[in-house]
């Protein structure tokens, strides 16, 4: 894991980044006799020890995954298998975003990647700044986010890029610049980003201006965004916050866990999956309920990102398509989780 000194904020130690967060949290938990830890994971691909995986990215039948030492990996088959690619970096990687045939990889350093058919080569960023995510859309509006509050703004694909300054102050009297972990793009224009203190920020002009929608003590790591205006975030100590205005207002939903949650993902008809630190939860009935998972391999590591691929399977009828949900995160793995 990579190591980076401890934030102290008043009086409250954050964390700068998911990788020291991955290295440092700690969770209690018990398995009670009656569950008992049944498998509800079918590992589709395995890397070494010490390996790691911190971003999954899947659209229809093609997907990335990246993580430590500059890895991505690719799907074409909606993740039941996955090859490695050539990367032009060594630096981790930690943020997919895609549409269409576009594809932006962020990570250290202000590392940009963007592809030029199945090659990837490096966008200049002029930043230095650790880059936690990014997303776009098919009018090539891309916002990669990141720690101390960076924004950089891309209107050609992410050819090039510029820094969009926040005056965090108007937030808070401190001045804190967040950490903004998670981000969403729409073909509106309308992005939604995720950060430190349970902020919430819109823009409804394309990255000119942010309104603040949501703010608290708890960090939110994870922002998945639904076409129907649903969306939900995730953060530390098991929160777990739904939106149905598209991100205008905020409820926080009960999930009677306290452990930290890394990624979020939800569908329209009201499925959720959580992944975090040795925890996975799981909710088919859009956050009224959630259920915590006991499976052997999940309480004892971490899983941070969470997609879903399409994979066709043979059933009574013949082929037949179907979504299935992976999450991956450490030694390299990817999995699926089982119904």
């Amino acid at each position: 894991m990579e190591k980076t000194n401890l934030l102290a904020r008043g009086g409250r130690r954050l964390l700068c980044g998911l990788t020291l967060i991955l290295a440092s949290s700690a969770v209690s938990f018990t398995v009670g006799a009656a569950e008992g830890p049944v498998s509800q994971l079918k590992i589709v691909h395995k890397g070494i020890p010490h390996d790691a995986l911190y971003a999954l990215n899947i659209v229809g039948k093609n997907g990335l995954a990246v993580g430590g030492a500059g890895a991505i990996l690719q799907t074409t088959d909606g993740g039941a298998t996955w090859a490695s690619m050539a990367s032009p970096t060594q630096l981790s990687l930690l943020g997919i975003g895609i549409n269409g045939d576009q594809r932006l990889i962020v990570g250290q350093r202000g590392t940009i990647l963007m592809n030029e058919g199945e090659k990837w080569v490096v966008a200049k960023s002029d930043s230095e700044a650790r880059l936690l995510n990014v997303d776009l859309n098919a009018a090539g509006l891309a916002i990669a986010v990141g720690e101390f509050g960076t924004i950089l703004r891309s209107k050609d694909g992410g050819k090039t890029w510029e820094r969009r300054v926040v005056d965090w102050a108007r937030f808070r009297d401190d001045g804190y610049e967040p950490h903004i972990y998670g981000v969403d793009v729409q073909e509106t224009g309308r992005i939604v980003l995720a950060a430190e203190f349970s902020y919430v920020l819109i823009s409804d002009d394309g990255g000119e201006t942010f309104k603040l929608t949501n703010k608290g003590e708890r960090s939110l790591f994870a922002l998945h965004m639904l076409p129907n205006g649903t969306g939900y975030a995730a953060g530390q100590e098991g929160m777990v916050l739904k939106t149905t205005d598209n991100g205008g207002t905020w409820l926080a939903l009960k999930t009677d866990v306290n452990a930290n949650l890394f990624g979020i993902w939800a569908s329209p008809q009201g499925e959720i999956v959580a992944t975090g630190m040795r925890v996975l939860l799981r909710s088919s009935d859009a956050g009224a309920t959630f259920t915590r998972s006991f499976d052997i391999d999940i309480i004892r590591n971490w899983y941070l990102p969470v997609a879903v691929g399409e994979l066709e399977e043979k059933g009574e009828g013949g082929a037949m398509v179907t979504q299935v949900v992976y999450i991956a995160g450490h030694d390299g793995v990817i999995a699926r989780v089982l119904r």
